[in-house]
């Protein structure tokens, strides 16, 4: 079976999903190929003469291509002496934008059209679009990645070949290049059998939009955990989960200093209470795999691929992960999201879960105003947040802490004195990202509330609302602006925020304390 990640989004890293499904088919006794196109078609894009050759940047870029190459990604030449771009901040940010614009400026000069290492915006197509999403699927063609794919794929899938296809969608800006993929494959493959799944593709069958339509376009679309259910599409006997080892794509150009292993523990959230979450409208069921065996697989891992970092990609690491990995170290530094579990008031826990290689836990705090926090159900407690981000702090582990203003229930006043935390907090917060909130489409607070499309197109997930204390996007945003990022105090913390990898690349950016 052929597994594909389709372009684009963050390349620093392999897909973690598609990881999981090779592990599962192999332990059942097929043989699996993955294509990864985050990593393959992006630095494809960067090969490419420029599209307007009097472009003298573009020109410029292309001439430190290599340097460039090298001084961000985790393969060095032999005898590469050029400067390596983590061990400043500024020179990653310039090599990167150069990185970015190389890629960019390879495009044809069409309005619109916008590419970075983790993302995609076409302005004339839109994937919550079914007429764009079945478009690219009949015209493959007209993708711009179009001669990547049909060599990578015509690579992959012999003539006439009459085997399985697994196409992860985890993302938005995946959509319509993995529809082309698809399309591409039932024009020259009409034999092939394709499965289609991915996070977007759960969120979408989960959510009120007619779905139907993915069926015309492969033989079969999964809506949930994907290990046994692709394994069943490739005709084999379910035989266990496997190791999930990237040892094949570690030759990919993967941006990153050093090879990054991400590894998923669990499926869904076991709190799945919080009213603005989609976890909480779509109900995915909670599955985890037993701690004792993630830090056993762990350590099997570390010793054969030395890692720079080890990535823990649940949507929060759960309480007895962080137990086991605090008591059991894996072999190598590590990050993950994580809840504000109490047991981290603890000074002690916090300084051993440091020792075993913890290197940053990204927070949900949401908001810093109790009665907020209280009517979204996040079910934490400041006073107790203030003794965990300075318990970190004090071991020496970073923070990357998420604000978001806008929800239903948080007015002006609220919104300030979520700032005012983060003021307070300041010394103990390594990294912050503050977002606007989106209304989830299936949330039932919509029941109460005046609301109308957020994106044009029937597969969009959010709505947006009548704020019922005033407090819409567009207030939002001049809060934010204005009495925010304005304060010199917290434009420090944003301004530490890796440029497009965000999170990925915090651990190697942590400020010292």
């Amino acid at each position: 079976m052929v597994l594909i990640n389709p372009p684009s989004l963050r390349n620093c890293e392999p897909p973690v999903a598609l990881l999981k499904l090779s592990a599962a088919l192999r332990s059942a006794g097929e043989e699996v190929q993955i294509l990864d196109g985050a990593a393959e078609a992006y630095y494809w894009l960067t090969t490419l003469p420029a599209a307007d050759p009097e472009d003298s940047r573009a020109q410029r870029t292309r001439k430190n291509k290599e340097r460039l190459w090298q001084s961000l990604c985790q393969e060095k030449s032999t005898g590469d002496t050029s400067p390596n771009a983590y061990a400043s901040f500024d020179r990653y940010k310039k090599n990167l934008n150069d990185l970015s614009y190389l890629a960019q400026s390879s495009l044809p000069p069409v309005k619109g059209i916008r590419i970075t290492p983790a993302d995609l915006e076409i302005e004339d197509r839109s994937p919550l679009q079914k007429a764009d999403l079945i478009h690219a699927w009949t015209h493959p063609e007209e993708s711009f990645f179009y001669p990547w794919f049909s060599k990578r794929l015509t690579d992959f899938l012999q003539p006439n070949a009459s085997g399985t296809v697994g196409i992860s969608i985890g993302y938005l800006s995946q959509a319509l290049i993995g529809m082309s993929i698809c399309g591409y494959i039932k024009q020259q493959w009409p034999e092939v059998r394709i499965q289609l799944g991915g996070g977007l593709i759960i969120s979408w069958l989960k959510g009120p939009a007619d779905c139907s339509f993915l069926k015309d376009l492969v033989h079969e679309v999964q809506g949930g955990p994907g290990e046994e259910a692709i394994v069943a599409f490739a005709g084999k006997d379910w035989q266990g989960p496997g190791l999930a080892d990237p040892e094949d794509l570690y030759k990919l150009p993967y941006i990153a200093p050093g090879p990054i292993l991400p590894y998923s523990a669990s499926f869904g959230c076991s709190w799945k209470k919080c009213t603005f979450c989609n976890e909480h409208w779509e109900d995915n069921p909670f599955c985890e795999e037993g701690a004792s065996a993630v830090v056993s697989n762990l350590r099997t891992l570390v010793k054969k691929h030395d890692p720079a970092l080890i990535h823990i990609t649940d949507s929060e690491i759960s309480l007895g992960l962080i137990k086991e990995l605090a008591k059991n170290p894996p072999g190598a530094p590590w990050y993950s999201f994580s809840r504000f579990f109490p047991v981290l008031t603890d000074p002690g826990f916090c300084h051993q879960l440091a020792q075993s290689g913890c290197t940053m836990l990204c927070l949900g705090l949401e908001s810093g105003d109790q009665n907020v926090l209280d009517a979204l159900k996040k079910g934490i407690h400041l006073n107790q947040v203030r003794a965990i981000l300075q318990n970190l702090r004090g071991a020496g582990i970073g923070t990357f802490v998420y604000v978001m203003f806008g929800t239903a229930v948080e007015n002006r006043d609220a919104a300030l004195r979520t700032r005012d935390f983060i003021l307070e907090q300041r010394q103990n917060i390594s990294f912050i990202n503050a977002a606007v909130f989106s209304m989830p489409v299936m949330s039932r607070e919509l029941e109460q509330l005046e609301s109308r499309n957020f994106y044009e197109g029937e597969l969009s997930l959010y709505k947006d609302f009548t704020h019922p204390l005033g407090f819409g996007r567009r207030q939002v945003r001049e809060f934010l602006s204005k009495d925010f990022q304005a304060i010199p105090e917290i434009r420090e913390i944003l301004k530490r925020t890796p440029p497009i990898f965000t999170s990925n690349h915090a651990p190697f950016f942590i400020p010292l304390k």
